[in-house]
């Protein structure tokens, strides 16, 4: 089948990665749960299960009357949160929730789950902590001027939020403390990424800016972007940003400089994704790029039935989420034979090279699974 996005090496069996330490927006659109099944929010009102192995669909969970913005999993239990102001639990084996959690005033953005609490980030400017098993509300984190659109944990268990108020603030789990507001951005912060024990903030001012988590102080700003900053990923010791411009661009993480811009969508970008040496991307065209993170050169290229909102990895296969319909899954992804060593020393990739490399391998790249394209048909 050869090398290329969708060519399934299926007798390996890969374990899926920790969660990465990020947040963005339509990231927590489909979540992995540990009894093989993944969880995907669906059209309208529900949020539907499947089986990874098969694509199968297990369950249609109903019971939000309003649609489902963002869903987690703690391995055993699924938590959803709504449009209509509510956080629900589930068993992904039954069709009804299992507890309904009510408080915030305005839509739920955002979950994440801390040391056995359940925080939830809103429109309506707070963050509210429950205790996942009782349902009950615990506290209400105050601090923001504006929705709340992005929630993170830290590796050091801080939780981080950012949103509308062009800010982001490092809050104590245990204490509901707020540590530290970083304020600098001029306009909304639209993703978050924890690297090397510092903050990395994306926002719609077309900027990424660096800051100590230890000393709550701002230690550089990154321009290059024309457009939005959708989303941040630290790969291959670099660090990955894809914005509204169509572009991707990596930067060195020594000293902020800009090593190349990876060009080749023609919508803007949503998600990233590092794994198996190669970096996957999604956008709004409809397609999955597969690069070369090492010199910036498009591999293959899957086709989807609609724009991509997210990507997961789940081990043994992966899948895209995607704003209509079922997810999109395909193989973990192989880097093509005769590539030259990964670990040489990198070198600003030129547009123009990116482009010949683009044109050269096609409009479909190379090494196409059969399977993988007809579920993007």
């Amino acid at each position: 089948m050869g090398a290329g996005l969708c060519s399934g090496d299926g007798q390996q069996i890969r374990k899926p990665p920790p969660p990465p330490t990020a947040s963005s927006r339509g990231s927590q659109m489909m979540c992995h749960h540990s009894t093989g099944t993944i969880a995907c929010a669906a059209v309208g009102k529900t949020m539907i299960v499947y089986q990874t192995a098969t694509v199968k669909k297990l369950e249609v969970l109903k019971g939000h009357a309003g649609p489902i913005s963002c869903v987690l999993s703690d391995g055993t239990r699924i938590y959803s949160g709504s449009v209509d102001t509510t956080i629900k639990k589930w068993d992904p084996k039954k069709d009804e929730a299992l507890l309904t959690m009510e408080g915030h005033t305005d839509a739920v953005w955002c979950l994440q789950l801390v040391d056995g609490l359940l925080f939830s980030s809103s429109q309506d400017k707070t963050i509210r902590q429950w205790d996942p098993n009782s349902g009950s509300q615990l506290a209400t984190l105050s601090g923001h001027d504006g929705p709340v659109k992005c929630l993170m944990v830290a590796l050091e268990g801080m939780l981080i939020s950012a949103g509308e108020d062009s800010t982001a603030k490092c809050w104590d789990p245990k204490s509901n403390e707020m540590l530290a507001d970083f304020r600098g951005h001029t306009e909304e912060v639209t993703c978050l990424l924890t690297a090397r024990g510092d903050l990395f903030t994306g926002s719609a001012d077309y900027t990424i800016k660096r800051w100590s988590l230890e000393q709550s102080a701002l230690l550089a700003t990154w321009e290059g972007h024309l457009d939005m900053v959708t989303c941040l990923l630290e790969f291959e010791e670099t660090l990955f940003s894809g914005s509204r411009d169509r572009t991707i661009r990596q930067w060195d993480l020594k000293d902020g400089s800009m090593l190349a811009t990876l060009e080749g969508h023609f919508h803007g970008i949503t998600c990233l994704l590092g794994a198996e040496g190669s970096l996957l991307s999604g956008a709004g065209d409809r397609t999955i790029r597969q690069w070369d993170p090492s010199d910036g050169t498009l591999i293959a290229t899957l086709e989807s039935r609609t724009g991509i909102t997210c990507l997961l990895d789940c081990g043994d296969a992966f899948f895209s989420g995607i704003a209509r319909g079922y997810p999109l899954r395909f193989p973990p992804p192989r880097m093509p034979p005769g590539l030259p060593n990964r670990k040489q020393v990198r070198e600003p990739v030129s547009n123009e090279r990116k482009q010949s490399s683009d044109a050269s391998e096609g409009p479909g790249g190379r090494g196409i699974n059969d399977e993988a394209h007809a579920q993007g048909r």
